[in-house]
């Protein structure tokens, strides 16, 4: 059984009801998943899975969630080559289009730059300030983390 870790930076509880989709699609995949906060988790953890999602919110100027600004810095040194990644993430396309969801390219790019090999498209979600996310929004997210875990 493949395994997968969800490492996920939530201020207002978007990404974490996200991370939430996520492992109910894995786990409807037959995929063993443990889900973590990021502020819970050491990048040391990473190798030990076959497979690694990150999740944030996008902030100011297209920035990662504040709590995941020291994970990613520490993240530039873990060689993942040979692992499977996704990133997702909720942002507010109305409100910031020209920043919308730039924190899951981030994730993306540092993952690629560790050796990790994308199985799946990122998936960038459109959440509207303030009004958390709906079941729509859920669906598709677990849909999104079905078709990965198929790809495991």
């Amino acid at each position: 059984m493949a395994t997968a870790i969800v490492v996920f930076g939530s201020t207002t509880g978007s990404t974490e009801t996200l991370a939430s989709s996520v492992e109910a699609g894995l786990k409807e995949g037959s995929v063993n998943v443990t889900v973590k906060n990021v502020t819970q988790t050491g990048v040391e953890e990473l190798g030990s899975y076959d497979c690694i999602i990150l999740g944030s919110s996008t902030w100011g100027l297209g920035d990662l969630q504040d709590d995941f600004f020291p994970f990613y810095e520490k993240l530039a040194d873990v060689t993942l080559h040979g692992k499977k990644a996704a990133v997702f993430g909720p942002g507010d396309e109305e409100s910031f289009p020209d920043n919308f969801c730039t924190a899951v390219d981030t994730l993306e790019e540092r993952l690629t730059e560790c050796g990790a090999v994308m199985a799946a498209s990122k998936l960038k979600i459109h959440t509207a300030t303030g009004a958390g996310v709906d079941e729509e929004a859920k669906e598709e997210v677990k849909a999104w983390a079905l078709t990965l875990a198929k790809s495991l």
